[in-house]
């Protein structure tokens, strides 16, 4: 295949990051911590067992040694950061508009809601002709979202947001009294759940997106009722898991009758069930967990068979989409252990090129181009940035700078062709002849937010160098406020925080005590900063942190 081979020939070619254009490649000077490669691995391997795993699906199991890598000296290509900042405001700007609430669906009390509550669509005149929704999907991506723009700007309305979605998703779940209970809906039409192509059907697997919406806004807040709601999702999940690990795509949650058997996106319920088990320590979740990752790796990783994913895409047609590979690719990264590590390493990479040689064009003018699946061509902002993402991950895990140069070239192309004018995105970004562009997906504008904020956790060069982000947590953030002098935030106890900042820190608390500087993270309270790229990373064990300037 045309990408193998150039995939290859970039892996002899560069010694050093990619370079386009001009673009200088990156130095291999300014390490952060002046130690020889194999004291680098000591360190790194001392310090991943300090912290907490981070939250699933992401792939920085390790604990402390992603931030140590992250926070390395890159070079960034020459415009990309502050093209990658600016879109990122955009498009929440957009999402925070509420344009066209005033032709949107009323609920069934007659409240106006913000419109992508009820519409995934609006049209380029502010109306909204597609008059569906996929709340349990959808809304997971947005509250996400708007939980990465709180912690990226300091904006309250981001969390209130975040909580606005959470508190409708719950108040429209099934009954209690259902074969599948306190289930959020996979489609909403005409203001009423179920619909379209689901009929009268729900989506187990998307359960698995909202309930880690709700697990992370339990952290975030602290507020028990989402933790109520995760629960329920979770209980209903390993109550309903069949004998080989997997759930039904489309089934009826008052009945239980199966619509549509095969699911290749059990990745999702999967993060879900592992999180579970760590908040509740339930070790029913733990078995459902490990069971269906079981027949994740027995069947789509096996055969390559990733159909069975998107709503809107009907009973009996086949099309292999992105997304699924992707976020398994995640997980395989997340869950490997010296035992499978070169097994799962090689199943990740596998998927990786599967998904290239399928889906993706490396476009000399344009950059990368991801397709989101075989029955929709499209090349959509949001399958571009979700790689982008998952290929930021893969660097993390390789050290090969084949897969920074996908972070770059997504964004490339992204940041150049993937918003219109006041931030909402384009349906495609090769022009709306076959596919239209009419209207724009909010799922396709919520993830501009998502993965660019988590692109530059992992690789923070993409960050702003004249402001200051906390771009990365190993816990959550539940507080933030930026300052021209302070950055003061809440996580949870026991943390690692990376951040990007202007200039080197005065001091560093936490919990008012003073955290000394260090030169690496094996400490419970320490804090290093690399004058290179401008990275300060926070380890402490209260939660209350102030960096002062």
């Amino acid at each position: 295949m045309i990408w193998r081979r150039r995939w290859r020939d970039l892996a002899a070619a560069h010694a050093g990051p990619f370079s386009r254009r001009g673009e200088s490649r990156l130095s291999r000077r300014g390490r952060i911590l002046p130690l020889s490669l194999a004291g680098t691995a000591l360190l790194l391997a001392a310090a991943s067992t300090a912290v907490r795993a981070s939250n699933p699906p992401a792939a920085d199991a390790e604990g402390a040694g992603v931030f140590l890598k992250a926070a390395e000296y890159r070079q960034a290509p020459a415009g990309l950061v502050k093209a990658s900042d600016a879109i990122l405001r955009q498009a929440a700007k957009f999402l925070l508009s509420d344009t066209g609430i005033e032709n949107t669906i009323r609920d069934e009390s007659g409240k106006y809601w913000p419109p992508y509550i009820y519409h995934a669509v609006i049209d380029d005149d502010n109306h909204f002709s597609y008059r569906i929704s996929y709340p349990s999907f959808h809304h997971a991506y947005l509250i996400e979202a708007f939980l990465n723009y709180y912690n990226y700007t300091g904006d309250p309305e981001g969390m209130r947001r975040a909580r606005q979605l959470a508190d409708w998703t719950i108040a429209h779940s099934t009954p209690p009294d259902w074969a599948w209970p306190n289930f959020p809906w996979s489609t909403f039409a005409e203001g009423r759940p179920g619909g379209f192509e689901d009929k009268d059907n729900l989506q187990p697997d998307k359960a698995g997106h909202m309930g880690l919406a709700y697990a992370r806004l339990y952290e975030v807040t602290g507020d028990n009722r989402y933790l109520e709601a995760a629960k329920g999702i979770a209980d209903t999940l390993t109550r309903r898991q069949s004998a080989d690990g997997s759930w039904p795509f489309r089934v009826n949650p008052r009945t239980g009758d199966v619509y549509q058997q095969y699911a290749a996106g059990l990745f999702m319920p999967v993060a879900f069930l592992e999180k579970m088990y760590r908040l509740t320590q339930n070790l029913d979740y733990k078995n459902a967990q490990i069971t269906a990752w079981m027949w994740v790796m027995r069947n789509p990783v096996r055969r390559n068979d990733w159909s069975g994913f998107y709503e809107d895409i009907a009973k009996g047609a086949d099309s292999q989409v992105y997304y699924a590979p992707a976020q398994t690719i995640r997980l395989l990264l997340r869950y490997r252990t010296p035992a499978n590590r070169n097994s799962y390493l090689k199943h990740a990479q596998d998927l990786f090129d599967y998904t290239m040689d399928g889906l993706a064009f490396d476009d000399s003018d344009m950059g990368l181009l991801l397709r989101e699946q075989t029955a929709y061509l499209a090349a959509t902002p949001s399958s571009t940035l979700s790689w982008s993402m998952m290929a930021a991950e893969m660097f993390h895990a390789t050290g090969e700078q084949r897969y920074r140069e996908v972070v770059i070239e997504a964004l490339r192309s992204v940041t150049r062709y993937g918003l219109k004018p006041d931030g909402r995105t384009h349906n495609t970004m090769l022009g709306g002849r076959i596919y239209g562009d009419s209207g724009s997906w909010y799922s396709l504008t919520s993830p501009v937010v998502r993965y660019i904020y988590q692109d530059m956790g992992c690789l923070p060069e993409l960050a702003p160098v004249d402001q200051n982000h906390l771009l990365r947590s190993a816990t959550e953030i539940r507080k933030i406020a930026y300052s021209a002098r302070h950055i003061t935030y809440q996580s949870l106890p026991d943390s690692v925080e990376l951040l990007k900042v202007t200039k080197p820190p005065v001091r560093v608390t936490a919990g008012g005590r003073t955290v000394p500087a260090g030169k690496d993270l094996q400490a419970a309270n320490a804090w290093l900063y690399n004058a290179r790229s401008q990275v300060l990373l926070v380890r402490h064990t209260d939660p209350n942190v102030d960096v002062s300037f």
